[in-house]
């Protein structure tokens, strides 16, 4: 284990302590619970029976259902955005899978470094593998919204390195979300709200120019020249949800508590017009008349149009004997459409123009299924408390894309492609143990817990329709296939596979599984009246890269009542993911007659192998943190937390190798050598670069007391976060015979780089009073830098402020009303319409904000909610 490296952010943290200060730690928005949940008792962060957040050695985040529920949106990722400075939650347009379920991340890490629990266990991760030019690229995600936020009681964040204690992925921390356990009442909930926003920077084109002649004038060889006006306003996204949550006392020893949500989201329109030419031009070269009149609202940019329906149940019951039953069933059936780039008539449409005479926007939809089952008894026998479950888990992710084509089939393309499914699958079985452990030297009983884990996993890719992945070679008059003169087939277009499609071949079929074994030991034990310590050790043996065994330590010391530092060093590590390891996407190109199979490999493929591939290792990760915990007041409390995250061995995407002429010499040769025939350029995952994380958390909480005939409360949180890739440690080929920045260049290392603000705080005041209440938010994100090839084609986000406000009135006892605004402001970044005057892009007015923006690009949002309880 590595030594702590004290850097200035903990060394601000320590030198800054006053002399005197109290200990507390309470985080939740409103301020008249913050003594409450300070003294909640928490799952994570220590198997110690009873352990309150005020006792915690590590940060604890503690989101109570008011707070989640307070704000517009119904979806548990963008409720955490708006209250955890922490977490981060991307929404970005155009990105073909990522669109549907988007990633979330916890200290500006990969989505997949984050663990998540349901109620204390595993949750499974989705099917989809991130391979878009988004933050968290290469990585799989946990889709958070398979979760009904009517069914949470609470969540509870661990900001602290963890895998010592629960296994793969708590690199940088564990969300761990508890749902409702009430045998009587419930609630039922309706919602709505849409977008009213002007798009800053992107102009209307409201028509365009013609020539004295009333010819269309042009922009350039393929663009025509808009007449602008202002900027576009829009009024879109509708949507509204409708939820309940309903407790059942199951006999008088149990309870079933049952949650649904029914949610549909029409899609908003944030890219501007698209000025590109519609039509083939006219023999003279010029533009064909119809461009005046030409659809140019053509591009799906914002966010999709989604219908779900999401379940979740969970029940107990106690027998005669003592022992408890649990179970937890979640279920959700989604549907996500969005669109491909548009395919104009004059290009892609050339040879099909009887079935769209306009061109036409290919729509992709995500038919998502998710579900799980846990199931477990937990009881006590003698001196041991023990809790054994099985959970198992699985989400499965079908693209359909329609009005689409592929052109070379001609007239007889179909318009609508099955594109294949991917499908994820977990299951895990626990046993924990516990007990206490009297030793008369120390001032508390040791509390002792073991476990032991068998997990295993699986991931598979069912191909789509023939049509898709295939192309129709020309035939002759006597039906013959046409070559060329250097054997290639002919084919009528180059405009191959089905467009804009989401699709996988029969060759990119896979059906893949593992297993891994793990067994821990946690001790923790209050060596004095002011001083804890714990202790923690997790071995692991996966059946595909090894064994790996990470510890930790973590330790409080109370100066008095009111003040208390604490800190923790651990090592950690995330197994590599099925998908990383496997997704195969490839299609065919012919070269001098011969089929060459190009795009996405298993790094265990011969090909991959040739040119330095291997079984993918896990992440090694080193954690160090160090804070304090303060209650300035009964009515001021203060957090705060410095940490150092070091990950050797990151798991990354290679560049495509082979897809430049001079590359191409190097790979056909080294496949020569190795006897490999049929694959062209390539790109797989290795483990590839070393980074380093440092940051701050601060957590604030004030109880201002009686203000205007109701109670006020304050609550501020920021995080500051930096990352840095410190090593580019991947090679390739048998004699190294590619750079690194070959392997992983600018771009991507910027990427990892900027997967989040380097600051973000959040600021809320909550009014209630006997009626009436009102709640004033605002975000602060940082600037962020959307990484292109170059540095001269990053894009800048610029620190913006979100300001969100609500307003809620209670008709009776029983019913509540609210309305509220989201990004009252109107905020967007900047557009690159106005990045790039006085001459921008095509592409600038259809892509106009960076998909990197923190707080995302749709604008004002207002809603209103209506619950009834009883």
């Amino acid at each position: 284990m590595k030594l702590f490296p004290i850097s200035a952010l903990a060394g601000a943290v320590i030198f800054s302590l006053p002399n005197s200060l109290s200990a507390q730690e309470a985080n939740s928005e409103i301020a008249n619970t913050f003594s409450e949940d300070a003294e909640q008792i928490v799952i994570l962060g220590s198997r110690r029976p009873g352990r309150s957040v005020v006792e915690s050695n590590v940060p604890i985040d503690l989101i109570g259902e008011d707070t989640l529920q307070a704000g517009g949106f119904t979806d548990i990722s963008r409720q955490l955005q708006n209250v955890v400075p922490s977490f981060n939650y991307y929404q970005p347009s155009l990105v073909d899978g990522t669109e549907h379920i988007k990633p979330a991340s916890l200290r500006g890490l990969a989505p997949d470094q984050t663990l998540v629990l349901l109620n204390g266990r595993r949750f499974h991760s989705s099917a989809i593998l991130n391979l878009n030019g988004t933050a968290g690229r290469g990585s799989v995600s946990v889709d958070l919204n398979a979760i009904p936020s009517a069914a949470i009681k609470r969540v509870e964040i661990l900001r602290d390195g963890a895998a010592a204690q629960y296994g793969s992925d708590a690199i940088a921390g564990v969300i761990n979300i508890i749902t409702k356990d009430d045998s009587e009442g419930g609630a039922i909930s309706v919602s709505g709200g849409s977008y009213y926003t002007t798009v800053d920077g992107v102009p209307e084109l409201v028509g365009v120019q013609v020539d004295d002649t009333g010819a269309v004038v042009g922009n350039g060889s393929s663009r025509v020249a808009g007449v602008y006006g202002d900027d576009i306003s829009r009024n879109d996204g509708e949507n509204y949800t409708i939820s309940g949550n309903w407790g059942l006392q199951l006999s008088s020893d149990g309870y079933v508590n049952i949650s649904a949500e029914y949610a549909h989201a029409n899609r908003t329109s944030r890219g501007g017009y698209d000025d590109g030419d519609t039509y083939p031009k006219n023999e003279d070269g010029s533009f064909d008349l119809r461009e005046i009149d030409a659809d140019r609202d053509r591009f799906y940019y914002g966010l999709p149009e989604t219908e779900s329906y999401t379940l979740l149940g969970s029940a107990g019951y106690v027998f005669n004997n003592g022992i408890e039953a649990y179970s937890t069933v979640t279920f959700q059936d989604k549907d996500s459409l969005s669109g491909a780039f548009y395919r104009e008539a004059s290009d892609e449409a050339l040879l099909i123009q009887e079935i769209y005479p306009d061109g036409f926007t290919p729509r992709i939809l995500a038919e998502i299924k998710d579900y799980s089952v846990l199931a477990g008894i937990k009881g006590s026998a003698d001196i041991w408390d023990y809790n054994a479950s099985v959970v198992t888990g699985k989400n499965t992710v079908d693209y359909t894309t329609s009005n689409t084509a592929n052109a070379t089939y001609l007239l007889d393309t179909p318009t609508r492609f099955y594109g294949g499914e991917l499908a994820s699958t977990q299951t895990t079985l626990s046993f924990d143990a516990s007990r206490y452990i009297d030793l008369d030297i120390l001032y508390s009983p040791i509390s002792f817990a073991m476990g032991i884990e068998y997990r295993q996993d699986a991931f598979q890719i069912t191909a789509g329709d023939e049509e898709a992945y295939t192309n129709r070679q020309m035939t002759d008059e006597s039906g013959n296939p046409i070559f060329d003169e250097s054997g290639n087939p002919v084919y009528p277009t180059n405009s191959l596979f089905a467009q804009g499609a989401i699709y996988f071949s029969d060759a990119a079929e896979v059906d893949e599984d593992r297993h891994a074994y793990a067994f821990y030991v946690d001790v923790d034990s209050d060596i004095t009246e002011a001083w804890n310590i714990a202790l923690a050790g997790r071995f692991e043996d996966y059946s595909d890269f090894g064994t790996t065994l990470n510890g930790k330590i973590a330790t409080r010391y109370t100066f008095n009542d009111d003040f208390a530092l604490r800190g923790s060093i651990s090592s950690g590590f995330r197994a590599p993911s099925l998908q990383q390891q496997f997704y195969t996407s490839i299609s065919t190109n012919f070269v001098d007659g011969v089929a060459y199979e190009v795009g996405t490999i298993a790094s265990t493929s011969a090909a991959a192998v040739a040119l330095g591939g291997e079984q993918l290792d896990a992440e090694e990760s080193t954690n160090y943190s160090i804070g304090f915990t303060w209650t300035v007041t009964d009515k001021l409390n203060i957090t705060a937390d410095a940490y150092r995250i070091e990950i050797d061995d990151r798991i990354v995407l290679s560049e495509t190798l082979g897809d430049s002429d001079d590359e191409a010499v190097i790979v056909q040769q080294v496949f020569a050598d190795n006897n490999i025939e049929g694959v062209g350029a390539v790109r797989f995952f290795m483990n590839g670069v070393n980074s380093v994380t440092e940051g701050v958390d601060v957590v604030a909480n004030y109880t201002a007391g009686t203000v205007l005939n109701g109670d006020l409360s304050l609550s501020l949180g920021a995080n500051y976060n930096n990352t840095d890739v410190s090593d580019v440690v991947a090679t390739a080929g048998p004699s190294d015979l590619f750079e690194p920045d070959q392997l992983f260049a600018r771009r991507e290392r910027e990427r990892l780089e900027n997967a989040a603000p380097e600051v973000k705080a959040n600021l809320t005041a909550n009014w209630r009073g006997d009626a009436l209440s009102l709640m004033f938010r605002t975000n602060y994100y940082g600037e962020v830098t959307q990484p292109g090839t170059t540095q001269e084609g990053d894009v800048t986000v610029d620190a913006a402020f979100i300001v969100d406000v609500e307003a809620g009135y209670l008709f009776t006892d029983n019913l509540e009303g609210k309305v509220g605004v989201n990004n009252l402001l109107d905020k967007y970044p900047e557009s690159a319409v106005i990045t790039d005057q006085p001459n921008p892009g095509q592409f600038d007015y259809i892509i106009p904000f960076p998909n990197f923006s923190p707080y995302g690009f749709q604008g004002r949002y207002a809603y209103a909610k209506v619950t009834y309880s009883f």
